[in-house]
């Protein structure tokens, strides 16, 4: 006896369907070209920013354009390319580089400027016993060396 089991799927219009794809995507235009819109406003600002915070971020990223067009010169165009078509995305980048640069130098500045030394003590004994270690390391070296016996 064989049972049989019926799976009710339910139809779906597809030019309904069509019609939401085609609007999400219509959706997705708009949003990313009122961030390219904003970012490109930006621009200007996340760059003058990124020069103030730290300028070596931007000198830095000059620098490795300038070497991959040297090193192999395809690659080097293609990213000077399409670091002018994105400069938006390439601005905000360096910005938030050289945030997080500068945010990184105050945690060790402070020790570095006062002098201080680390405080440690000495340990006169020996707490480390490892005679157990090298005996497992001679079995194992034996156990491999008949194996070739």
């Amino acid at each position: 006896m064989s049972i049989e089991r019926m799976i009710k799927i339910t139809k779906v219009n597809p030019l309904v369907l069509l019609l939401g794809i085609a609007l999400f995507f219509i959706a997705l235009y708009w949003i990313a070209k009122g961030l390219f819109t904003v970012l490109s406003y930006l621009t200007p600002i996340f760059l003058i920013g990124a020069l103030v915070l730290n300028y070596r971020v931007v000198l830095g990223y000059g620098k490795w354009l300038w070497a991959s067009l040297m090193r192999n010169p395809l690659f080097g165009i293609v990213a000077v390319v399409l670091s002018v078509l994105g400069i938006s995305f390439v601005s905000l980048f360096l910005f938030v580089r050289a945030l997080s640069s500068r945010s990184g130098e105050g945690k060790y500045k402070s020790t570095k400027m006062q002098g201080d030394y680390i405080k440690y003590e000495e340990v006169e004994e020996d707490f480390l016993d490892l005679s157990e270690l090298q005996e497992a390391k001679k079995s194992l070296d034996d156990d491999y060396n008949d194996v070739f016996k």
